[in-house]
């Protein structure tokens, strides 16, 4: 009796191959819409100013006021009750306005929450380690820009609205609050890792066809079309695209992954660190202003200039200064000092140039999944990165709906040949 044909064992290959499909197919919307709104996001702020919609500009000339007389021009234009300065930002270069974060009403009363990371103790007495806010401090806060020289109000908004801040939610948390949004879209981050690990794997061309693996054929039809395009496209920016995505990876994630960098490369947690420092409030003692805080940090970190400060809002909580050196790229990371309002001393120092390789890695994630920090260039490949996304999804799916075509014409030929042979012999 005849044996039929052996079934074909499936390899590690094929495998990887239903990985890479399926998961691109099943994720196709979500992973364009991200794709596109990443790379609209980019460039937001620039489209901003060509609608007339950025921020206005500085004309007055002349030194610019210190921190506590901006802070004071802002709770002057303020009418609303229960607001109260939370941060306070000097322009990055001269014809920017310097800018007053206050608070949404009533944040002074609220209890902090946290998330992340391990449990303090309110039964061991230590503080929580890793955590950071679960709800930032910037939601429902008020911006008011400032002529830095001048101290006149150019303009008050609330905290990112219109269409960008539509893309921005999209593309950050797909409109779903408390976290869950965050971790899906740090899922889908995961995912696009997976495609761009498996379809390295599958790219890898034979001994003597490297150098059309890096092309598309100008003949090239059909199927080998968009297989050539899928592939060129994807090893071209393979490096960009797996940077961008492992940064998203990082902005949901971002307790999970700092511990994984430190166990490679060790280092302290500086966003947990900075939004967990606490003071003992001196009893009799006022805390020092604003403009003594800078001036102590300056003298800590000789060289740098004012850019920003974070204000305590409650009175165990410490006072954050940012400084900047001369040629300082706008995104970049900054320097940090940590201050005791009470005692008058620095309680810590975060400073790009010191830091170790895990905490510069830390450091680096957010600018590096912006396209800011590095100037217009590595600006444009992020860009790049998110709008490869849609053409990754258009010729896969085109690939997969060929050969699906294909597969099914076969059958039907092979069916009719049967049939037609069963008939004959009748």
């Amino acid at each position: 009796m005849a044996r039929g044909p052996k079934p074909q064992r499936r390899t590690f290959r094929y495998w990887l191959q239903q990985l890479h499909l399926w998961v691109g197919l099943i994720l196709l919307l979500p992973l364009v819409m991200m794709g596109i709104t990443g790379a609209v996001l980019v460039y937001a702020h620039d489209i901003e100013h060509l609608l007339g919609q950025g921020d206005p500009p500085v004309k007055t000339a002349g030194e610019w006021q210190s921190a506590a007389k901006l802070i004071e021009a802002a709770k002057a234009a303020n009418s609303e009750p229960g607001r109260i300065p939370i941060a306070v930002r000097w322009p990055i270069e001269v014809g920017e306005p310097a800018a007053v974060r206050l608070s949404r009403p009533g944040m002074a009363n609220e209890r902090p929450q946290f998330r992340g990371g391990q449990q303090g103790g309110q039964a061991t007495g230590a503080p929580a380690q890793g955590r950071v806010p679960t709800q930032s401090p910037f939601a429902g806060s008020l911006q008011i820009l400032i002529d830095p020289v001048s101290l006149q109000v150019l303009e008050t908004q609330q905290a990112m609205t219109g269409w960008v801040r539509f893309f921005h939610d999209l593309h950050g948390h797909i409109f779903i609050p408390g976290g869950v949004g965050r971790e899906i879209v740090g899922w889908l981050g995961v995912a696009m890792l997976v495609l761009g690990c498996s379809g390295l794997y599958l790219w890898w061309p034979k001994p003597g066809q490297w150098k059309a693996a890096f092309q598309v054929r100008r003949k090239a039809k059909g199927l080998r079309l968009n297989r050539e395009l899928h592939g060129a496209v994807g090893i071209w920016s393979l490096v960009i695209f797996m940077l961008v995505n492992f940064t998203g990876v990082y902005l949901a994630f971002p307790q999970q992954i700092s511990a994984a960098v430190n166990t490679v490369w060790p280092g302290r947690d500086m966003r947990a660190a900075m939004f967990q420092a606490r003071v003992e409030p001196m009893r009799g003692t006022a805390p020092m202003d604003v403009d003594e805080a800078v001036e102590l940090a300056r003298a800590r970190v000789p060289g740098t200039r004012f850019l920003n400060a974070f204000l305590s809002v409650r009175p165990d909580q410490a006072l954050r200064v940012g400084l900047i050196r001369p040629g300082h790229e706008e995104g970049a990371p900054i320097i940090t000092v940590i201050i005791d309002p009470y005692r008058k001393g620095v309680v810590d120092v975060f400073d790009p140039q010191a830091m170790s390789t895990g905490e510069k890695i830390i450091a680096w994630q957010r600018a590096l999944h912006y396209g800011i920090g590095l100037g217009g260039v590595y600006k444009f490949l992020v860009f790049v990165s998110g709008v490869i996304i849609p053409i990754f999804a258009v010729t896969g799916f085109l690939m997969w709906w060929i050969k699906r075509r294909n597969r099914r014409a076969g059958e039907r030929a092979r069916q009719a040949i049967l049939q037609g042979a069963g008939q004959a012999a009748e």
